[in-house]
């Protein structure tokens, strides 16, 4: 008799609350991680934020940290503070350093009619 499919026999890693945590701040790592290391040197310089070398650097070592540590370790808890200020502080600086800030990619024109 085959076992039944369940929600933790077709996804291993998700089994219980604590992995699915796991996996999201890893994935949350993974994409600061990534989006410092494809980001050009000359925005860090422009957005006066620490260089790229810097931030790839601290997100790198977190993110591989979680691989063999705990996130709920105190160097867990540190590269979850480092990837959230990356996110929320490094990289709106950084995109609008670079010219793509909240404003889009250029001039919107605006629809409809003209005010008087």
């Amino acid at each position: 008799m085959l076992p039944l499919a369940t929600f933790s026999t077709l996804f291993p890693g998700f089994a219980n609350p604590i992995d699915v945590i796991w996996w999201v701040l890893f994935g949350i790592k993974l994409v600061a991680l990534l989006d410092a290391a494809f980001r050009p040197r000359a925005v860090f310089v422009a957005a006066d934020k620490l260089t790229k070398p810097g931030w790839v650097l601290i997100l790198a070592t977190f993110t591989l940290g979680q691989l063999f540590q705990s996130w709920l370790s105190f160097f867990g808890l540190i590269g979850i503070v480092a990837a959230g200020v990356y996110l929320v502080d490094a990289r709106p600086a950084l995109r609008a350093a670079a010219g793509r800030g909240r404003g889009g990619w250029g001039i919107r024109r605006r629809r409809g009619p003209r005010p008087l």
